[in-house]
Parts: structure tokens; C-alpha cells; sequence
């Protein structure tokens, strides 16, 4: 798991990831709540109502607390990487900007 957090663009200066303990039990536990649920509720999890959620739950043998946390901890990782990508468009586009405002005798 340590061997994929680091392929992941700006993990390396996340805190926290570094020294993180996963629990392979956990990890068994969310791929089976994943499997519970159909392609269309992969590919769009908001579509998941109450029911939905019961269902996925009785299918992977866990609560529906666990089905809630992990869509919620999906939601959050899901805005996290939104705010790297804008971070990183950021230093672009200022990169960028600089470069355009500077007269040099030699361009």
C-alpha cells in the first residue's frame, strides 16, 4: 500500500501519509463493500440512496455505518485530490505568467 500511496502525484509532500499503519483487515473489508455494489454505483456514487445502502451492506456483510463512512471518506479523498489538481494547475498557470511579464533583451 506504501508502494502505491507513493505513485500518486504529491503524496510525497502530504503529512501524515508517510507514517500511516493500513490494516490489511480494513482494506478486505472496503474491497468487499466495493464489490457489493453494481458498475453503475461505482461509476456514480452519488446515485446511492438509503436503500441502495442497505443493500450494498447485506452484500458485503458489513453495516451500513461502514458503507456510510467509506462513501464519505471517498467524497473527501475525491475534494482533496480536486484541490492538489488546482494546486498544481496554479504553479503552471503563475510559471506561465511570469515568463509573459519579462522583457528580455535577447527574445
Amino acid at each position: 500500500m506504501e508502494d502505491l500511496i507513493g505513485m500518486i502525484p504529491g503524496a510525497n509532500k502530504m503529512k501524515g501519509l508517510k507514517n500511516a499503519n493500513f490494516d490489511e483487515k480494513q482494506l478486505t473489508h472496503v474491497e468487499a463493500i466495493i464489490q457489493s455494489m453494481t458498475a453503475q454505483e461505482r461509476q456514480d456514487p452519488s446515485i446511492i440512496n438509503a436503500g441502495r445502502r442497505k443493500r450494498i451492506a447485506k452484500g458485503s456483510g458489513r453495516t451500513v455505518s461502514e458503507v456510510n463512512r467509506l462513501l464519505k471518506q471517498f467524497e473527501e479523498m475525491k475534494k482533496m485530490m480536486k484541490q492538489m489538481s488546482n494546486m498544481q494547475q496554479g504553479k503552471k498557470g503563475k510559471k506561465g505568467k511570469k515568463m509573459k511579464g519579462m522583457n528580455f533583451p535577447f527574445m
